[in-house]
């Protein structure tokens, strides 16, 4: 085991002094892609998530997480076997994308609001892109078609509830963690209450804290986008994807797809903007091209699984399980499309736009993205709170006819 981490360790120590002599060998090329690295982060990332980020930590500490959570509890845990809080981190990872759904699964998880194999259920359910990135920057930016995106979407989140059911009984054979002590609350306001109780600060200092720390977050996210954007331009200068290209070239002859087609899923499996981006400029039907891009923006890309480890590894969960269960998302969300394809619906994803409101649409300024991102989330509590609402009058309703 020793002489195999001392290899891993110098395997990994050889890579990143390559890395490092390409920066200095490409400056300007290393300059332009952390520049467009940043940009994207700026521009795109900061405005969407920064609302996301500071309201979740808000909610968590003022106890409306748990709130929320005794109330959806008679949902997820018999459909995904799960917490209630679930509910709360699934509706907060699709509305804001990636990486919001490990943040907060591995931030409830350290509050020890879950089991360990709870929390990789979690991890595996809750980790999904947004539809703004989905239908906004690849449908619409990159494809020029907005009925693309509806589609991926649906295979996206349905991919993620498929992705949630294979791992519903994740960990059952496995010894439960000791520490864990499953919450006896069931009525929401005492949960809200306790929870309120044991976090203590005063609102002004949550405010605060909660600030803070979305900051630093979106910074750590900010330097992996752009770390993993000169990678990317640094290994298409030194030709590592037409390596791989050519170890592919069996299974390319036999789908018969086109080498740019090849070339975006390599670079998606690294970073998904720039994979879709190749995807959408190849020759290939658009069929193939939704199919390929429905995997990668599933399976998230290496640039987005390490804002995720960053979050994972300072708990107990693993990361393994994890990377397997985005594998698997790709997986289902590309069956999905072509499920979602054959049924006898008028998708017009041939049909290219130039529909100047549609196009506008989902082309906001700075401070638009970030009001609209605010209003997102404002919706999404109301909505979470109504529905934990009606289930307790459904279930008076239902015992009282039977």
């Amino acid at each position: 085991m020793r002489n195999r981490n001392n290899f891993l360790h110098t395997i990994t120590a050889f890579i990143f002094l390559t890395l490092l002599l390409l920066l200095v060998l490409f400056p300007s090329n290393s300059y332009n892609a952390a520049k467009n690295g940043l940009f994207i982060w700026f521009n795109n990332v900061l405005p969407a998530l920064l609302p996301f980020f500071i309201g979740s930590e808000i909610l968590i500490g003022l106890g409306v997480v748990h709130f929320i959570g005794v109330l959806l509890e008679p949902i997820m845990k018999p459909v995904f076997n799960v917490p209630g809080v679930g509910s709360f981190i699934y509706t907060m990872s699709i509305t804001s994308g990636y990486p919001m759904g490990a943040k907060i699964t591995s931030e409830l998880r350290k509050r020890n609001l879950y089991s360990k194999e709870e929390g990789q259920r979690l991890l595996a359910l809750c980790s999904t892109s947004g539809p703004l990135f989905i239908i906004g920057s690849v449908s619409i930016g990159m494809f020029k078609n907005p009925y693309l995106g509806i589609l991926i979407v649906f295979s996206h989140y349905f991919g993620s509830i498929a992705t949630g059911l294979t791992f519903r009984n994740y960990g059952n054979l496995q010894t439960q963690d000791s520490k864990y002590k499953p919450s006896k609350l069931q009525n929401p306001f005492e949960a809200l209450y306790q929870a309120r109780k044991e976090d203590g600060r005063k609102f002004g200092i949550l405010l605060g804290d909660a600030t803070k720390n979305s900051i630093n977050t979106l910074l750590v996210i900010g330097s992996f986008i752009m770390f993993f954007s000169v990678l990317t331009e640094l290994l298409s200068i030194i030709k590592l994807f037409d390596f791989f290209y050519l170890l592919l070239a069996p299974l390319i002859s036999v789908l018969n797809t086109s080498d740019q087609l090849v070339k975006g899923l390599l670079s998606g499996i690294l970073e998904i903007t720039n994979g879709a981006s190749i995807i959408s400029q190849s020759e290939d039907i658009l069929l193939i091209k939704g199919f390929f891009t429905s995997f990668i923006i599933a399976w998230g890309g290496f640039s987005i699984h390490a804002q995720a480890i960053s979050f994972i590894s300072k708990t107990d969960l693993k990361i393994a399980p994890y990377l397997l269960a985005k594998f698997v998302h790709g997986v289902y969300s590309s069956i999905f499309f072509l499920i979602l394809l054959k049924l006898p619906i008028q998708w017009n994803i041939s049909m290219p736009t130039f529909n100047n409101y549609i196009q506008t649409f989902y082309k906001h300024s700075w401070f638009s993205t970030f009001f609209i991102s605010i209003q997102y989330f404002v919706c999404i509590i109301f909505i979470l709170l109504f529905i934990g609402a009606l289930i307790p009058i459904l279930n008076k309703i239902i015992i009282k006819h039977r």
